[in-house]
């Protein structure tokens, strides 16, 4: 690690020599050493850090000479997209979807990592590639919240556990096919779903119109279970309105909704 003295003096010879801007000691990675991040800020550079790809200060350089020596134009840095899949997994775990809430913080950091994989989407019209959304589809995060009295109502507090979020997406006949699977402990360990049928209808190259359609609760225990709060679980998981496909790919998908919230699913 190089200290603060040397940092200056590494700084100051810099400045001095430029011919010598590859200096052994700058073949540091910048993840290693962040004070390269501050002695590539020096005068006459750019102001780019590329610590978080781990980068060498020669690396550096060779993106810039590609770039154009001297040019105005500022090279963009995109993060790979598996690097980035695999940061957002990590964000995710333990946040049971998000479905309950989750700290400001973690929700900034899943949401930023969630804009850089839409800047990398590889289908930019997506209702006119359709197929892309075809299939089955499991629910990893949204932004979507359930808490307060709309949870306690539910009995999520205590008795009712959520499972997976499934999504069937059929192109050929516009209809998506979404449920919601639940156990409930003390009676026998019943389990059910919530299963919500609903068509839509594409309007813009990537957002499609969602109209609600039916709505079923099985097996009937759990129907009476939910009897008294029913409208309040459809208010929740109704889909109705429009939704932007903001990202697809073979493997992931991200949307977002009329209502601000954001869905993040994987293939299954």
């Amino acid at each position: 690690m190089i200290t603060a003295f040397q940092a200056t003096r590494i700084a100051g010879f810099l400045y001095s020599r430029p011919s010598y801007a590859a200096n052994a000691a700058l073949q540091q990675p910048l993840g290693a050493n962040p004070t390269l991040a501050v002695l590539y800020s020096r005068p006459g550079k750019r102001k780019h850090v590329y610590k978080d790809t781990l980068k060498t200060y020669s690396e550096i350089q060779a993106i810039e000479s590609q770039s154009g020596s001297g040019s105005s134009a500022q090279p963009t840095v995109q993060f790979p997209v598996e690097s980035i899949k695999s940061k957002l997994q990590l964000e995710i775990d333990g946040t049971k979807r998000g479905i309950f809430g989750i700290k400001a913080a973690k929700g900034q950091a899943i949401e930023a990592l969630l804009q850089q994989l839409e800047e990398q989407t590889p289908v930019l019209n997506v209702t006119e590639a359709m197929d892309q959304l075809n299939g089955g589809w499991q629910l990893l995060y949204t932004s979507l919240t359930i808490k307060g009295a709309r949870k306690t109502k539910l009995g999520l507090r205590e008795f009712v556990a959520l499972g997976d979020f499934c999504q069937t997406v059929d192109t050929s006949t516009n209809c998506a096919v979404n449920k919601v699977y639940f156990s409930v402990t003390g009676l026998g360990n019943l389990s059910g779903s919530l299963t919500i049928i609903a068509a839509f209808e594409p309007v813009s190259p990537r957002r499609v119109s969602i109209t609600f359609e039916s709505a079923s609760l099985v097996p009937q225990a759990l129907e009476k279970l939910f009897a008294s709060n029913y409208d309040l679980l459809l208010s929740v998981f109704n889909p109705e309105g429009w939704l932007d496909i903001t990202y697809v790919d073979e493997t992931h998908r991200v949307g977002r909704d009329d209502k601000g919230n954001v869905f993040y699913l994987q293939r299954c």
